[in-house]
Protein backbone atom coordinates (compact mmCIF):
# COMPACT_ATOMS: atom_id res chain seq x y z
CA UNK A 1 0.00 0.00 0.00
CA UNK A 2 2.44 2.50 0.98
CA UNK A 3 4.81 1.61 -2.38
CA UNK A 4 1.07 2.40 -4.32
CA UNK A 5 0.86 5.64 -2.86
CA UNK A 6 4.37 6.51 -3.29
CA UNK A 7 4.22 5.46 -6.99
CA UNK A 8 0.97 7.71 -7.70
CA UNK A 9 2.29 10.75 -5.66
CA UNK A 10 5.72 10.86 -7.52
CA UNK A 11 4.13 10.13 -10.87
CA UNK A 12 1.72 13.12 -10.47
CA UNK A 13 4.59 15.01 -9.60
CA UNK A 14 6.33 14.03 -12.80
CA UNK A 15 3.58 15.01 -14.47
CA UNK A 16 3.31 18.51 -13.68
CA UNK A 17 6.52 18.84 -13.79
CA UNK A 18 7.64 17.42 -16.87
CA UNK A 19 4.03 19.80 -18.70
CA UNK A 20 5.13 22.92 -16.53
CA UNK A 21 8.68 22.68 -17.85
CA UNK A 22 7.96 22.05 -21.43
CA UNK A 23 5.50 24.82 -21.94
CA UNK A 24 7.93 27.11 -20.07
CA UNK A 25 10.85 26.15 -22.38
CA UNK A 26 8.69 26.62 -25.29
CA UNK A 27 7.86 29.72 -23.83
CA UNK A 28 11.25 31.25 -23.27
CA UNK A 29 12.95 29.99 -26.43
CA UNK A 30 10.30 31.56 -28.42
CA UNK A 31 9.50 34.95 -26.75
CA UNK A 32 11.45 35.92 -24.18
CA UNK A 33 14.99 34.53 -26.82
CA UNK A 34 16.15 32.42 -23.78
CA UNK A 35 18.23 30.07 -26.06
CA UNK A 36 20.18 29.07 -23.12
CA UNK A 37 17.41 27.22 -22.17
CA UNK A 38 18.17 24.00 -24.24
CA UNK A 39 21.90 24.45 -23.17
CA UNK A 40 23.54 21.13 -21.56
CA UNK A 41 22.69 21.43 -17.15
CA UNK A 42 19.93 23.30 -18.18
CA UNK A 43 16.08 23.14 -17.26
CA UNK A 44 14.90 20.86 -19.74
CA UNK A 45 18.07 18.40 -19.13
CA UNK A 46 18.16 18.62 -15.29
CA UNK A 47 14.41 17.86 -15.61
CA UNK A 48 15.37 14.81 -18.07
CA UNK A 49 17.95 13.32 -14.93
CA UNK A 50 15.46 13.99 -12.25
CA UNK A 51 12.66 11.81 -13.99
CA UNK A 52 15.32 9.41 -14.32
CA UNK A 53 16.95 9.36 -10.85
CA UNK A 54 13.03 9.33 -9.87
CA UNK A 55 12.61 6.50 -12.31
CA UNK A 56 15.51 4.55 -10.80
CA UNK A 57 14.59 5.28 -6.89
CA UNK A 58 11.15 3.73 -7.73
CA UNK A 59 12.03 0.36 -9.65
CA UNK A 60 14.67 -0.37 -7.39
CA UNK A 61 12.18 -0.25 -5.11
CA UNK A 62 9.55 -2.21 -6.83
CA UNK A 63 12.39 -4.67 -7.39
CA UNK A 64 13.50 -5.17 -3.91
CA UNK A 65 9.92 -6.74 -3.07
CA UNK A 66 11.11 -10.42 -2.34
CA UNK A 67 6.59 -10.87 -3.07
CA UNK A 68 6.66 -10.48 -6.65
CA UNK A 69 7.37 -12.91 -9.22
CA UNK A 70 8.10 -10.04 -12.39
CA UNK A 71 11.28 -8.10 -10.43
CA UNK A 72 13.14 -8.78 -13.18
CA UNK A 73 11.14 -6.30 -15.14
CA UNK A 74 11.68 -3.86 -12.39
CA UNK A 75 15.43 -4.74 -12.56
CA UNK A 76 15.77 -4.01 -15.86
CA UNK A 77 13.85 -0.66 -15.59
CA UNK A 78 16.63 -0.05 -12.98
CA UNK A 79 19.33 -0.73 -15.89
CA UNK A 80 17.84 1.21 -18.04
CA UNK A 81 17.33 4.16 -15.81
CA UNK A 82 20.55 3.80 -14.93
CA UNK A 83 22.24 3.76 -18.21
CA UNK A 84 19.60 6.87 -19.43
CA UNK A 85 21.07 8.82 -16.57
CA UNK A 86 24.53 8.12 -17.94
CA UNK A 87 23.17 9.55 -21.18
CA UNK A 88 22.02 12.73 -20.21
CA UNK A 89 24.93 13.25 -17.20
CA UNK A 90 28.74 14.24 -18.31
CA UNK A 91 30.87 12.93 -15.94
CA UNK A 92 33.18 14.81 -16.63
CA UNK A 93 31.92 17.82 -15.72
CA UNK A 94 31.97 17.06 -12.03
CA UNK A 95 34.81 16.80 -9.29
CA UNK A 96 34.67 13.04 -9.12
CA UNK A 97 37.77 10.31 -8.32
CA UNK A 98 38.83 9.20 -12.15
CA UNK A 99 37.64 5.69 -11.67
CA UNK A 100 33.73 6.63 -11.38
CA UNK A 101 34.34 9.26 -14.40
CA UNK A 102 36.39 6.30 -16.45
CA UNK A 103 33.61 4.03 -15.42
CA UNK A 104 30.29 6.45 -16.20
CA UNK A 105 32.03 7.66 -19.64
CA UNK A 106 32.59 6.86 -23.03
CA UNK A 107 34.13 3.07 -23.56
CA UNK A 108 33.75 2.54 -19.57
CA UNK A 109 30.21 3.09 -19.62
CA UNK A 110 29.78 0.74 -22.85
CA UNK A 111 31.55 -2.28 -21.06
CA UNK A 112 29.85 -1.31 -17.30
CA UNK A 113 26.46 -1.49 -19.54
CA UNK A 114 26.99 -4.39 -21.22
CA UNK A 115 28.05 -6.50 -18.52
CA UNK A 116 25.10 -5.77 -16.31
CA UNK A 117 23.27 -6.22 -19.60
CA UNK A 118 24.76 -9.24 -20.06
CA UNK A 119 23.68 -10.21 -16.65
CA UNK A 120 20.24 -9.87 -16.19
CA UNK A 121 20.27 -11.61 -19.75
CA UNK A 122 22.08 -14.70 -18.32
CA UNK A 123 19.67 -14.75 -15.23
CA UNK A 124 16.63 -14.59 -17.67
CA UNK A 125 18.22 -17.48 -19.87
CA UNK A 126 18.28 -19.91 -16.94
CA UNK A 127 14.79 -19.53 -16.62
CA UNK A 128 13.83 -18.35 -20.14
CA UNK A 129 10.66 -20.44 -20.11
CA UNK A 130 9.10 -18.57 -17.17
CA UNK A 131 10.92 -14.90 -18.46
CA UNK A 132 9.43 -15.89 -22.60
CA UNK A 133 5.83 -15.62 -20.92
CA UNK A 134 6.85 -12.98 -18.88
CA UNK A 135 7.72 -10.95 -21.79
CA UNK A 136 4.86 -11.45 -24.07
CA UNK A 137 2.65 -10.37 -21.16
CA UNK A 138 4.39 -7.22 -20.37
CA UNK A 139 4.28 -6.18 -24.19
CA UNK A 140 1.08 -6.41 -24.64
CA UNK A 141 0.17 -5.03 -21.52
CA UNK A 142 -0.16 -0.64 -21.03
CA UNK A 143 3.09 -0.86 -19.50
CA UNK A 144 4.94 -2.54 -22.42
CA UNK A 145 3.03 0.23 -24.57
CA UNK A 146 4.24 3.01 -22.47
CA UNK A 147 7.87 1.37 -22.86
CA UNK A 148 7.20 1.37 -26.79
CA UNK A 149 5.87 5.01 -26.95
CA UNK A 150 8.78 5.95 -24.86
CA UNK A 151 11.37 4.33 -27.61
CA UNK A 152 9.41 6.26 -30.68
CA UNK A 153 9.88 9.74 -28.60
CA UNK A 154 13.26 8.90 -28.06
CA UNK A 155 13.93 7.80 -31.96
CA UNK A 156 11.81 10.71 -33.41
CA UNK A 157 13.80 13.31 -31.14
CA UNK A 158 16.99 12.13 -32.43
CA UNK A 159 16.08 13.08 -36.21
CA UNK A 160 15.96 16.60 -35.33
CA UNK A 161 19.84 16.35 -33.99
CA UNK A 162 20.92 16.37 -37.96
CA UNK A 163 18.05 19.20 -38.51
CA UNK A 164 19.35 22.47 -39.43
CA UNK A 165 16.33 24.54 -37.53
CA UNK A 166 16.51 27.24 -35.43
CA UNK A 167 14.58 25.52 -32.77
CA UNK A 168 15.70 21.96 -33.33
CA UNK A 169 16.92 21.22 -30.17
CA UNK A 170 14.38 22.60 -28.30
CA UNK A 171 12.47 19.68 -29.85
CA UNK A 172 15.17 17.38 -29.36
CA UNK A 173 14.81 17.99 -25.99
CA UNK A 174 10.98 17.97 -25.42
CA UNK A 175 10.78 15.00 -26.66
CA UNK A 176 13.44 12.98 -24.74
CA UNK A 177 11.33 14.55 -21.65
CA UNK A 178 8.50 13.23 -22.92
CA UNK A 179 10.08 9.77 -23.41
CA UNK A 180 11.62 9.61 -20.08
CA UNK A 181 7.85 10.92 -18.62
CA UNK A 182 6.21 7.59 -20.66
CA UNK A 183 9.29 5.26 -19.22
CA UNK A 184 8.70 6.56 -15.86
CA UNK A 185 4.80 6.07 -16.10
CA UNK A 186 5.77 2.78 -17.14
CA UNK A 187 7.47 1.81 -13.54
CA UNK A 188 4.70 3.99 -11.98
CA UNK A 189 2.08 1.32 -12.95
CA UNK A 190 4.09 -1.59 -12.40
CA UNK A 191 5.23 -0.82 -9.29
CA UNK A 192 1.13 -0.85 -8.16
CA UNK A 193 0.71 -3.73 -10.35
CA UNK A 194 2.53 -6.97 -10.85
CA UNK A 195 2.39 -8.39 -14.04
CA UNK A 196 1.26 -11.74 -13.91
CA UNK A 197 1.87 -15.24 -16.58
CA UNK A 198 -0.01 -18.65 -16.25
CA UNK A 199 3.83 -20.57 -15.87
CA UNK A 200 5.37 -20.75 -12.54
CA UNK A 201 9.10 -19.87 -11.72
Amino acid sequence: MVINKLARRLYTFALALVTLVIAWSILSFHFFDDFAIVDENNLLENTQVLVLLLSLMLSIRTAINRVRKDKIISIFFSFLSFGFILREIDLEDFDLPTWIIVLGSGSGRTILLVTIFSAIVLYMISKRRYYIDLTKVFFRSKIGASLFLSGCFLIIGSFFEDINLHSSVLIEECFELVAYALFFRAISVISRREIRTSRHI
